[in-house]
């Protein structure tokens, strides 16, 4: 077997790739931002802890949340603060924040989560829950026994003012039915 004694030498062309590379990689720490008002990622300071009035934008993946809730002032994470639009002095957070799950509730429902909620068409709606279950949540103040063969079901008929929250059943499955 014949070992070569030739020297170890580095190609012009991989020189020349590394250089480009490092010149790019240079130019995009050196370019400001494109995003000057960057969307908050829930591991940095959230513009609010809770929020009652929750929106989720239908055409952003994975979530996307804002809060409508009315406050005396923004939180000082908060980027977008604008007056309440229903003129009572109060502020509002305009602020989106992306995330997979719905940001928690200041204010707890009457039910943990509900697949048919009936709600008004307010700004800030009144809703409750026309779920039939096996017992009502132990949050729930006014229970009413729906049917009763075979098995009792009962109904939650409290009234939350805001939205429904989470459903009980995933879309997947309740989709088919």
């Amino acid at each position: 077997m014949k070992i070569s004694s030739g020297t170890m030498g580095t190609s012009p062309i991989v020189v020349l790739a590394t250089l480009v590379v490092a010149g790019l990689a240079a130019t995009a720490a050196a370019r400001p931002s494109a995003h000057a008002n960057p969307i908050r990622l829930p591991t940095s300071g959230r513009p609010w802890e809770c929020c009652d009035y929750v929106v989720r934008d239908p055409n952003f993946r994975p979530g996307r949340w804002q809060c409508n809730d009315v406050a005396d002032a923004c939180s000082p994470n908060c980027n977008e603060c604008e007056a309440s639009p229903a003129g009572d002095g109060g502020y509002v957070c305009r602020d989106w924040i992306v995330s997979l799950l719905e940001p928690p509730v200041c204010t707890p429902r009457p039910w943990d989560c509900c697949d048919v909620a009936v709600c008004t068409r307010a700004y800030i709606p009144y809703c409750w829950c026309a779920d039939k279950v096996e017992a009502c949540p132990g949050n729930c103040k006014e229970c009413e026994l729906v049917e009763s063969d075979p098995a009792p079901r009962y109904r939650c008929v409290d009234q939350f003012h805001g939205y429904p929250g989470p459903k009980c059943t995933p879309w997947m499955i309740s989709k088919g039915n």
